[in-house]
């Protein structure tokens, strides 16, 4: 009963406030496509709604925090939160169904981070460009398995790239070079298009055989070596899924190369959405359970602020560690860790509290 009654309106105000910064951040993020918006009704349509997509990673936290201080400040004026603390509701068992609600919208996020929902901005800003925006990386030299591969520009939107050069090593010599003008990725597999093989001889020695030029219409090489994975591994801002994460990761650890960047965004997608129910912990421990205990307007004030701080702290902390200025352990597990000490040490105390 109590579940209900506290997540009735925990939930209504999370929808009210979750709605109405969604519709301020599409119109504020249209303002600069103005000029550009496509003609087609459609395009438009899925323009607002990966955009709406997108906004969720800013939205979605925030929503949450400001609805709980929403909460108990109503919850105290209207003396209903007075009411079940007289009637024999701990604190503690107020706020568990607060916790439960926005850990459930954390694993939600969390799951989502795992799909492509995280593309939804690169997809936005595709429909407003119209194919003259890719999101392309140049020049990238890469190593993959004994081959050094060389990308002169990748889309991984487009899942295709050009100018690619493949160099095939043999006991640490090179034993062939291989090359084309364009290539994408299908079924797992980079497909190269009219690519020349150059087979270098084994032995140099003059009237043997020498440089064996073959030419193929389709080349399937680099199985499993996604585009997205690059774009998680060599862009400063990538937009990847969990998934691409993890796959980045196993690549990097066979090739023995460090992956801060990788950590720092798993730590990011998987760690990060729990600020939300560590905070509403402190600021329920702080909460009057009478009006006249403190002064509603100046507190909601200062637990708003409080909240917009610590989500913009770790919101910078994860972009700063993916960028590679701050070690992942550093830059996000470690405040992280702080703030669940914290956070526990006043759910403890939360019905004891003088």
């Amino acid at each position: 009963m109590l579940f209900r009654f506290v997540g009735y309106y925990y939930l209504k105000y999370i929808l009210i406030i979750f709605c109405a910064l969604e519709m301020f951040f599409i119109s504020i993020d249209s303002l600069k496509y103005v000029d550009k918006f496509p003609d087609s009704a459609n395009l438009a349509i899925l323009f607002f709604v990966y955009d709406a997509l997108y906004a969720l990673n800013y939205t979605l936290p925030i929503s949450l925090l400001l609805a709980l201080v929403i909460f108990y400040v109503s919850m105290i004026k209207s003396n209903q939160y007075t009411a079940l603390l007289a009637i024999g509701f701990s604190k503690r068992a107020v706020l568990k169904p607060i916790l439960a609600i926005s850990l459930f919208f954390s694993f939600l996020y969390i799951g989502l981070n795992a799909t492509p929902f995280v593309y939804a901005q690169e997809k936005a800003e595709g429909i407003i460009y119209q194919g003259s925006f890719s999101n392309t990386t140049e020049d990238l030299l890469v190593k993959y398995g004994q081959d050094y591969v060389y990308f002169g520009k990748i889309y991984p939107i487009l899942q295709k790239a050009q100018h690619i050069k493949i160099f095939q090593l043999q006991n640490k010599a090179l034993s062939s070079f291989t090359q084309a003008d364009t290539a994408y990725f299908e079924n797992g597999y980079w497909v190269l298009q009219n690519a020349t093989i150059s087979t270098l001889p084994k032995s140099f020695d003059l009237g043997d055989k020498g440089l064996d030029i073959t030419h193929i219409d389709r080349l399937l090489i680099l199985k499993g070596f996604r585009p997205k994975i690059l774009d998680t591994i060599y862009q400063n801002k990538p937009s990847v899924s969990i998934i691409d994460a993890l796959q980045s990761m196993l690549i990097l650890k066979k090739q023995n190369a460090g992956s801060e960047k990788v950590r720092s965004m798993l730590y990011s997608f998987i760690l990060i959405p729990f600020f939300v129910p560590l905070t509403a912990i402190i600021i329920a421990y702080y909460t009057p359970s009478l009006a006249r205990y403190g002064n509603l307007a100046l507190l909601s004030f200062e637990f708003i602020v409080i909240s917009l701080i610590i989500w913009g702290l770790f919101f910078a902390l994860g972009k700063l560690s993916i960028s590679g200025l701050f070690l992942p352990e550093i830059g996000i597990l470690a405040p992280l860790v702080l703030l669940g000490a914290v956070s526990v040490w006043h759910f403890k105390k939360i019905d004891i509290k003088t």
